[in-house]
């Protein structure tokens, strides 16, 4: 019968040379993505500090500006439905083109006719410059030939 072999010590810090080995390896993977993700948070809060800086001190609508947006849409949503075309359904609400959340203005330019589903749906979210220009091109052809056609306003840093 062949004898054991004697365990020396050596087994057991070479284990230990391989783990830490093997965390340090994984800690610098990690530190590129973490530190990432630290300054993705800080220009966050850089960007929504602004943005409650820029806000607007008058959150609704006049009774005035509501009545001309909603004359100037025609009682109608000005939101896009499917495949880009403008929804059919009557507007109930008066939205801020750019949110009010994000510093958009109460102006009858940032005002938006909405029916009650596409204001839940675009909710406080920037629509993209290509939605403002195919409101502004789709606004030529019921407002008034000097009326004005833009669509968005933010309020400028204080």
């Amino acid at each position: 019968m062949p004898k054991p072999t004697e365990v020396s010590g050596t087994g057991i810090s070479s284990v230990t040379e391989v783990l830490r080995g093997m965390l340090e390896s994984v800690l610098a993977a990690a530190a590129l993505p973490g530190a990432f993700l630290v300054v993705l948070i800080i220009v966050a809060a850089v960007i929504r500090a602004q943005d409650l800086r820029r806000r607007d001190p008058v959150r609704r609508f006049t009774r005035q500006q509501r009545r001309e947006g909603m004359a100037r849409a025609a009682g109608l949503c000005e939101m896009e439905a499917g495949f880009r075309r403008r929804c059919s359904r009557p507007a109930e609400h008066g939205d801020h083109f750019y949110p009010w959340s994000k510093g958009g203005s109460t102006s009858l330019q940032n005002f938006v006719a909405a029916c009650p589903r596409c204001n839940r749906a675009k909710g406080a979210r920037i629509p993209s410059p290509g939605q403002q220009e195919r409101i502004e091109r789709r606004r030529r052809d019921y407002v008034a030939p000097n009326g004005p056609f833009s669509v968005g306003e933010r309020q400028p840093l204080p």
